[in-house]
C-alpha cells in the first residue's frame, strides 16, 4: 500500500482492487472527508459510494490490479475519483433511467453502482490508454437555503462604489439576489453559504455595486474550464435607468478576467443591454412553456486571447455544423471525420442529467458511448416527459470522443446542434436542443 498527500487540499490512497481491501478504502474515505471538515452527510455519501462501486468493480476489473482513491477538497464541495484497469464494465446503473428487476440476478447485481450514482451530487466518467477508468464524483457540503433580507429602499444613495467583498459580505449578496427573484440564478447563489465557501476557496470572484451602506448590485464569475470563465450577472436591486451601475459593474469584471490566462469569457443568461461593448452575441434559445426574461437563454462570448487551432474528429452530420460556425466565428480548428468508432466499443452508452426545474430545462451530458446511444437517449427523453419537464439541452465536448460519438444518435432522436461555445469543454462545447421542446431564435 502506498498513501500519500499532496498538499493541504488532497489525499491519495493506492490498494490492491480485491475485496480483502474495501474495508481500508472506505477507512480512508471516511476519515478523509472528516479531515477536511465535512460532516456524518457529506462523509456518508462518499463512503457509500465507494463501498458500491468498489464491490461491483473489483471482481471485473483486470487480474491483479490495483485501484487508485483520491480526495480533494474544493472548499463548498468534496471530489472523489475511483481509477482503474477493466474492460467493457458495465455502467448502465449510471443512467437517471436505469431500473432493476428484481427477478433477474444480473440486473439485481447492478443495485450497487445504482445507488452510488443517487448517493453523490455529480457524476463523471473518463477513460484512458489500457482499458484505464476512472469514476469522478462530487458531494456538496450540506447547506440551508438562503432566507429573506431587505433590499435597497427607493431613496437609496445615488452615488456608486465598487467593493471587493469578503465571504460575509458574499453570503449577503447572494441572499439579497435569491429575495429579488432574479431570473437566471445560478444554484450556488440560492445556498448563501456555498457562495461565501466558493469565494474562501478561490473558486469564485465577484465585484459588488454600494451605495452609502446598501449593495445595490454585483457581478459575479468562475472558470467554465481552464480556458474559459463563465460570468453571472450583473445582478442589480435597484433601479438603473442610463445603466451606470450595470456598465461599472461589467467594466471592471471584464478588465479583470482579461487580465487573466483565460482565452474567452461566456455569459449565458439573459439579454445584456449595450453587449456589443463587451460580448460578441452567440445566439438564444427560447424555453417552452415559460414566461418573462426567463424565457430566454442568451448566449454571448468575448475572446481574451489570440486562439491556439485544434483538431476535432466526428461524424459527417456534427462536422457539417461545425465547419459553419467556425467559419462565423473565425476560430483556427481542423474538422476531420470518421464514422463513430468509439460508440462500437461499448455495449451501453450513460448520460449525466442535470434538471432545473423552475425553467422546465434538463441538461443532458454524455458521460460514455454505446452501442445503444439512440435508444437510451430516447429513453431518458420519455423519462422526462414523464416528469413535466418541456425543454431539452445536450451539451457535447468537441474534445472528447466519448461525447462527438452521440452526434448521428443525437439528430435520430430529434437534437438539433444550435450553439458552439469556443474553450467551454474539453475543446469546445456544442448545444444541441429538441425540435419538439426549445428552439433557437
Amino acid at each position: 500500500m502506498m498513501q500519500q498527500i499532496h498538499g493541504k487540499n488532497s489525499a491519495v490512497i493506492r490498494i490492491p482492487f480485491r475485496a480483502p481491501f474495501l474495508p481500508l478504502a472506505m477507512e480512508f474515505t471516511d476519515k478523509g472527508a472528516r479531515g477536511f471538515g465535512y460532516g456524518d452527510r457529506e462523509a456518508g455519501g462518499l463512503v457509500l459510494a465507494v463501498e458500491e462501486l468498489f464491490s461491483f468493480y473489483a471482481p471485473r476489473a483486470a487480474v491483479a490490479s490495483m485501484v487508485e482513491i483520491e480526495l480533494e477538497d474544493h472548499g463548498f464541495r468534496l471530489a472523489l475519483s475511483i481509477s482503474f484497469h477493466a474492460a467493457n464494465p458495465d455502467m448502465r446503473a449510471f443512467n437517471l433511467t436505469w431500473r432493476v428487476s428484481h427477478d433477474s440476478e444480473d440486473s439485481l447485481d447492478t443495485l450497487g453502482p445504482m445507488i452510488a450514482a443517487r448517493s453523490v451530487s455529480s457524476l463523471r466518467l473518463d477513460f484512458g490508454g489500457d482499458e484505464r477508468i476512472v469514476i469522478r464524483m462530487t458531494r456538496d457540503r450540506e447547506y440551508p437555503p438562503a432566507g429573506a433580507v431587505p433590499l435597497p429602499p427607493p431613496d437609496v444613495e445615488k452615488s456608486v462604489r465598487l467593493s471587493d467583498p469578503s465571504p460575509d459580505d458574499l453570503r449577503h449578496f447572494a441572499a439579497m439576489a435569491t429575495t429579488s427573484c432574479a431570473p437566471f440564478l445560478p444554484s450556488f447563489l440560492a445556498k448563501p453559504g456555498m457562495a461565501a465557501d466558493m469565494l474562501a476557496a478561490g473558486r469564485l470572484s465577484a465585484v459588488l455595486a454600494l451605495s452609502g451602506d446598501w449593495i445595490t448590485g454585483g457581478v459575479l464569475w468562475r472558470p467554465l474550464t481552464d480556458t474559459c470563465i463563465e460570468l453571472y450577472g450583473p445582478y442589480l436591486f435597484r433601479d438603473d435607468p442610463d445603466d451606470r451601475t450595470l456598465t461599472l459593474l461589467l467594466d471592471e469584471a471584464v478588465g479583470r478576467i482579461s487580465r487573466s490566462r483565460a482565452r474567452g469569457l461566456l455569459r449565458g443568461q439573459g439579454s445584456l443591454p449595450g453587449h456589443e461593448r463587451f460580448f460578441d452575441f452567440l445566439g438564444e434559445l427560447e424555453m417552452a412553456g415559460i414566461s418573462g426574461h426567463a424565457a430566454r437563454s442568451v448566449y454571448y462570448y468575448r475572446q481574451l486571447r489570440e486562439e491556439s487551432g485544434g483538431v476535432v474528429y466526428c461524424t459527417a452530420r456534427l462536422a457539417a455544423f461545425l465547419h459553419e460556425q467556425y467559419d462565423r466565428l473565425c476560430l483556427p480548428r481542423q474538422v476531420r471525420e470518421t464514422h463513430g468508432e468509439t460508440a462500437l466499443a461499448r455495449d451501453a452508452s450513460v448520460l449525466a442529467v442535470e434538471l432545473d426545474y423552475p425553467r422546465s430545462l434538463a441538461v443532458i451530458r454524455p458521460l460514455c458511448a454505446g452501442r445503444d446511444m439512440a435508444a437510451n437517449l430516447a429513453g431518458h427523453l420519455d423519462l422526462l416527459r414523464d416528469e413535466g419537464i418541456l425543454n431539452f439541452i445536450v451539451e457535447i465536448n468537441t474534445g472528447r470522443g466519448e461525447d462527438t460519438a452521440f452526434a448521428d444518435a443525437l439528430a435520430e432522436t430529434g437534437f438539433v446542434p444550435r450553439l458552439l461555445i469556443p474553450d467551454a469543454g474539453q475543446g469546445d462545447l456544442v448545444i444541441y436542443d429538441h425540435a419538439e421542446g426549445n428552439a433557437l431564435s
